[in-house]
């Protein structure tokens, strides 16, 4: 084991590390947007879509994100070729391997995410919004108010858990010409032949990395479940509680 090789070839993994945070934190936001749209469409079960949908869902669920991968590598610019004999003005060429990238990855996490929504909502009970309606409170209104405060403490964890795999799933865009900490690992290696150190270096940044995300995520939900308790707990605005009136009875 050399582990002065090892103290060397830190740094310079350190210095892709902005890379792999950014294919990840991208992805699993713009992954973000589109799962929610798919949840709505497949809880409102709007017709043609909500199919379409649950195929692209379980399609995506079904299949391993290197396939994908390499899915979007080789047939997003066969795409663009046909729009552009199609006199669509594209070029093919000029697409960036970042941008295939983030676009896999963001299937990826719109379809893995929807799925996490749906489980959050449907933990909601739906009682509660229907008493709310009853009220004459406005069905956005209720969704704001009552069933997204209690989903968002159900949804971190399975949010949390797919974020970080994400992270470590980014090791596969070297596979594509991208060079993150995998694919600098792959790199450093080769030269000096040191596979061992250069890959446990890799390991350890991995595991700082996810270590740190994951405790952010888990103080967030920590605080929004006590915001939700507590908003639970107290009386809401304009609510005053009955008090005991003494009656003085006559004879007394």
């Amino acid at each position: 084991m050399d582990f002065h090789f090892m103290v060397q070839s830190l740094p310079q993994l350190i210095s892709v590390v902005p890379v792999t945070l950014y294919i990840s934190v991208i992805a699993i936001i713009i992954g973000f947007i589109f799962a929610a749209l798919i949840a709505i469409i497949r809880e409102k079960n709007i017709k043609i879509l909500s199919p379409i949908c649950a195929f692209v869902v379980s399609f995506v669920r079904g299949t391993p994100i290197i396939v994908q991968l390499y899915v979007v590598y080789y047939g997003l610019p066969q795409f663009l070729y046909f729009l552009e004999n199609s006199g669509v003005n594209v070029r093919p060429n000029s697409l960036p391997q970042i941008f295939i990238a983030i676009f896999a990855y963001s299937i990826n996490a719109s379809a893995n995410l929807s799925e996490s929504i749906r489980s959050a909502y449907h933990s909601v009970d739906h009682n509660q919004y229907l008493a709310a309606l009853s009220v004459g409170m406005k069905p956005s209104t209720g969704i704001r108010r009552i069933v997204i405060p209690q989903l968002v403490p159900n949804l971190i964890p399975n949010f949390s858990n797919f974020f970080l795999d994400l992270i470590k799933d980014t090791a596969l865009v070297y596979n594509i010409g991208i060079v993150e900490i995998m694919g600098k690992s792959n790199i450093i290696a080769s030269f000096g032949f040191k596979y061992l150190e250069t890959y446990l270096d890799a390991l350890f940044l991995y595991l700082v990395i996810c270590f740190f995300f994951g405790k952010i995520l888990q103080i967030t939900e920590s605080v929004v479940r006590k915001r939700v308790f507590n908003k639970k707990s107290r009386p809401s605005r304009g609510y005053e509680p009955i008090r005991e009136r003494k009656v003085k009875v006559e004879g007394e």
